[in-house]
């Protein structure tokens, strides 16, 4: 299996924008350590309530992919302006 390097990938110290499947808005999260398999994330702006978890990363086509909280979390929603809904 080769490793497709033109995919976005989750970095250190960038906030990304997750969102469930029965919700409408966007929530901030910061990527705050990774590993080659995993990305520990928390809330951007409520680390008390969401604090830091790992996540394993999933490598899809385009974008690197991870589950934190049952938030789908792509590498490729990061520092967009999201409507910021839930910040």
């Amino acid at each position: 299996m080769t490793t497709n390097t033109s995919i976005a990938r989750f970095e250190v110290g960038q906030t990304y924008y997750g969102s469930l499947a029965c919700s409408h808005g966007s929530f901030p999260v910061i990527c705050t350590k990774r590993t080659a398999k995993c990305v520990w994330f928390e809330h951007a702006t409520m680390p008390e309530h969401y604090p830091a978890a790992r996540a394993t990363i999933r490598e899809g086509n385009r974008y690197e992919m991870a589950n934190f909280r049952r938030w789908l979390i792509g590498a490729d929603q990061h520092d967009t302006g999201c409507d910021m809904q839930f910040a």
